[in-house]
């Protein structure tokens, strides 16, 4: 379950399965959602309060499951980990999930009991 995230349903049909990348600062495609797709480059960038739970639910499927990520990719989602620390409600929710599933995401976790 700790891959499961709330998503709009137009914004995560857009993303599909393209990377994660900044590369704007306009953000003019979801009204006051301020997320944007580049589908000529095949590429998504999240809005800032979602970049670090992305970041912990990635760092957690690889560590996990041994999903690869390119060199770009870990730098990216290593750095949205250090910038965008877990809120209350993402600490609630891993807590939750590990009394459901039995196992914690150690990314959120780590960063909730510091």
């Amino acid at each position: 379950m700790h891959n499961f995230q709330a998503a709009i349903s137009e914004v995560n049909g857009d993303r599909s399965n393209y990377r994660y990348s900044l590369f704007t600062k306009a953000f003019n495609q979801y009204g006051k959602c301020k997320s944007a797709v580049d589908f000529k480059a095949c590429i998504f960038q999240p809005r800032d309060e979602i970049r670090g739970m992305i970041a912990r639910t990635y760092l957690y499927m690889s560590d996990k499951y041994k999903t690869n990520l390119s060199n770009q990719e870990k730098k990216l989602i290593m750095a949205w980990n250090k910038m965008y620390a877990p809120e209350n409600l993402e600490c609630k929710r891993n807590a939750h999930i590990a009394k459901v599933q039995g196992n914690d995401n150690k990314f959120v976790t780590g960063r909730c009991t510091q």
